[in-house]
């Protein structure tokens, strides 16, 4: 595994090649940026070619054949190690960074972390979702983060800093990451057997702000069903907020099992919407993508006619859908913002369109 396995995110390689030149590696990082952009890849290419034996640390990559390489391929280095949020918790235990109560110092990351390399000329750690970490973990690693071991490095990986001590911000070198392209979306959700349809691909890196996880969930046959559900209501010549609205809601909940994935979902719900007048403003301008869903379709036969006052209105519309999104973004209700949206969607519609 190298660099040439991970796509994008080349400025912040350079930048680390860099450090490496000048004798100026940080000895704790922070990786933040949106989910599914590829930190987590990143940090354990930069783990590997930080632990290689053959290729020198100011080219930072790795030969994939040596033992040091082999080990971390078969995910057994005795000299790396990986902590997360383990599925169902909504925290980290502080148990995998300070060991039981019978063991508390005697095992853990943090111990582990305080021992010599066996190996290797450094140990490597890697916390994903550290902003999941409580506040007694928190304490723990910036005892480790104040007084760090000469021999290790520690990389925290989080999608805000918003979670995260100030003061243990303040001893981390922070490395942003932003989202993928939309072409190198659409190329892996095609080369990971997500999707066979290139174009299917690119419909969905187009909405998913360069992030593989969303393109991921985008993906899934119910969103999809519930995607289909929304343009057939907003293709309708009158829209029915109240009906819509319910319908939406009742989708959202048959596929969400937890209030994280109903927010999550409903916040999908907006960004179709947005999806949906962006497209059909495009059209109505003259720069027709390539791929057209057919109920945006219908919506620009019905408002050709209108000239410009169509376009203006479809534009109108999609600013509404924007800021609904910004809400969100707010941390406002998602499922109370699609029915507002709703509700604005048909206000404006009634007051600017023309008649046909």
């Amino acid at each position: 595994m190298n660099w040439s396995s991970l796509r994008s995110h080349r400025d912040q390689i350079e930048m680390l090649r860099r450090s490496i030149g000048r004798g100026r590696l940080a000895h704790a990082f922070l990786f933040a940026g949106p989910a599914g952009v590829g930190k987590s890849l990143f940090a354990h290419i930069f783990a590997q070619s930080l632990l290689c034996e053959r290729i020198p640390d100011a080219d930072l990559d790795a030969c994939g054949e040596c033992p040091s390489c082999r080990l971390m391929e078969a995910g057994s280095h005795p000299d790396f190690f990986t902590v997360r949020c383990p599925e169902g918790k909504t925290e980290i235990p502080v148990e995998l960074l300070k060991g039981d109560q019978k063991k508390r110092g005697q095992d853990g990351l943090i111990h582990d972390l305080s021992l010599r390399p066996m190996v290797s000329q450094l140990r490597v750690a890697i916390i994903d979702d550290a902003n999941r970490m409580n506040s007694t973990g928190f304490n723990a690693m910036l005892k480790t983060l104040e007084e760090p071991p000469s021999d290790t490095l520690l990389i925290l990986i989080v999608e805000k800093l918003d979670g995260i001590l100030s003061t243990i911000r303040s001893r981390c070198q922070l490395l942003r990451f932003s989202g993928l392209p939309d072409q190198d979306v659409a190329e892996l959700l095609v080369e990971n057997q997500m999707t066979s349809s290139p174009a299917e691909a690119q419909a969905v890196a187009s909405m998913c702000a360069g992030s593989l996880l969303a393109a991921e969930q985008l993906l899934n046959p119910q969103l999809r069903a519930l995607r289909e559900q929304l343009y057939g209501y907003l293709s309708s010549p009158q829209l029915k907020p109240l009906e819509i609205a319910k319908a939406v809601t009742a989708g959202i909940d048959s596929i969400s099992g937890n209030v994280h994935e109903q927010r999550q979902n409903a916040g999908w719900l907006i960004r179709f919407t947005q999806e949906y007048f962006r497209l059909a403003t495009l059209v109505l301008s003259g720069d027709s993508p390539s791929s057209v869903p057919r109920d945006v379709e219908s919506f620009c036969l019905r408002h050709t006619k209108s000239g410009t006052a169509g376009l203006e209105l479809t534009m109108a519309l999609f600013d509404l859908a924007v800021v609904a999104e910004r809400r969100v973004s707010w941390n406002v209700n998602p499922l109370r913002t699609l029915e507002a949206l709703f509700d604005d969607l048909a206000i404006t519609t009634r007051r600017r369109a023309a008649p046909a």
